[in-house]
């Protein structure tokens, strides 16, 4: 069952603060802001320092109050979201454990007909509706991207929990959630009108790390592009967090490092900001990327204002290449 979310107005009585999260940017401004396209290029290799062992990665993350990864919870926001509308559903998924998985899936106003389609893994402690909710507005985005006169795409987003888009040791395994119950809904469902013949991936954090392992597994052609905002990459094997990974075993089978070579027909985009936790890695991981990523870098932390910041050049990127 589908359901759609209005398109509502600025609620009455709206704050200066909130009319400006809810108003659109011009399309051109839009599309320039964030990275700007000089700001894109390959990067060089670069070393750490870093040794720390699990146990004492935790303590540390843990005294700092938040560990790198961790976004706080999600909480349900009833303020209305000018913009295109949001569809909403749920299936009952075998790869969750026969859990009822959420997805909603957004559509540019004033388009019609069947459209490619860009799948949303979404960070930690966050779910299938944040890259829709007020402080992101991917489909704002993307309605000022359609509106100058590019082509057409959808986002679909689909809650995976906290899984980190891989199996974990109780079964659960949301990556394949996404490639074998997922990907065929969007396909099968009239109501939508979404082809996955060739698709995109985004995601931010855990998600990050999510889209760049679901790309790599899909591989080209069918995967058109894929384009990643502070993913959450460990490079030491000793020092990963167990919400991400059950054990040794499991990092080695589905750590990135090693993995770059997937990527060689992939046109891919990696922003990250200057001060995010993960940017050391980062940068360790598309150094050996070939050919290099577009790869864009500006002042910034793990966070939402950071990302909604790029989120313009994401969309261009994927369009772009949706298009080809």
């Amino acid at each position: 069952m589908t359901a759609i979310s209005p398109t509502p107005e600025p609620p009455a009585g709206a704050t200066a603060d909130d009319a400006a999260s809810v108003r659109l940017v011009s399309r051109r401004s839009a599309l320039l802001g964030g990275l700007g396209v000089a700001a894109l290029a390959g990067i060089s290799a670069c070393s750490t320092t870093e040794t720390t062992k699990p146990a004492a990665a935790e303590q540390e993350l843990g005294d700092k109050g938040q560990a790198d990864d961790v976004l706080p919870t999600e909480t349900q926001d009833s303020r209305p979201v000018p913009g295109p509308p949001i569809i909403t559903g749920s299936f009952a998924s075998a790869k969750m454990l026969g859990r009822p998985t959420r997805w909603a899936v957004a559509r540019p106003n004033g388009v019609t007909g069947k459209l490619p389609v860009v799948v949303v893994l979404h960070a930690l402690n966050t779910n299938e509706r944040t890259i829709f909710n007020r402080k992101l507005q991917m489909q704002n985005v993307l309605q000022a991207y359609v509106e100058d006169g590019n082509p057409p795409f959808a986002l679909a987003a689909v809650d995976g929990t906290t899984n980190y888009w891989h199996r974990r040791l109780n079964g659960a395994d949301a990556g394949a959630m996404v490639l074998d119950e997922f990907l065929p809904m969007l396909a099968g469902n009239p109501e939508l009108n979404l082809s996955t013949e060739r698709i995109g991936f985004y995601g931010w954090s855990m998600g990050g790390f999510g889209a760049l392992r679901l790309a790599a597994l899909v591989g080209a052609p069918r995967v058109a592009a894929v384009s990643v905002s502070s993913p959450a990459l460990w490079a030491d094997p000793h020092a990963y967090p167990p919400r991400a990974f059950d054990s040794f075993e499991d990092y080695q089978g589905n750590s990135l490092f090693g993995q770059q070579n997937a990527f060689a027909k992939i046109p891919l985009m990696i922003t990250i900001g200057s001060s995010d936790q993960f940017f050391t890695y980062t940068r360790q991981w598309a150094a050996n990327l070939h050919p290099p990523a577009a790869f864009g870098s500006g002042a910034g932390g793990h966070s939402n204002r950071y990302w909604r910041s790029v989120m313009p050049d994401h969309v261009m990127f994927l369009g772009r290449n949706l298009a080809r």
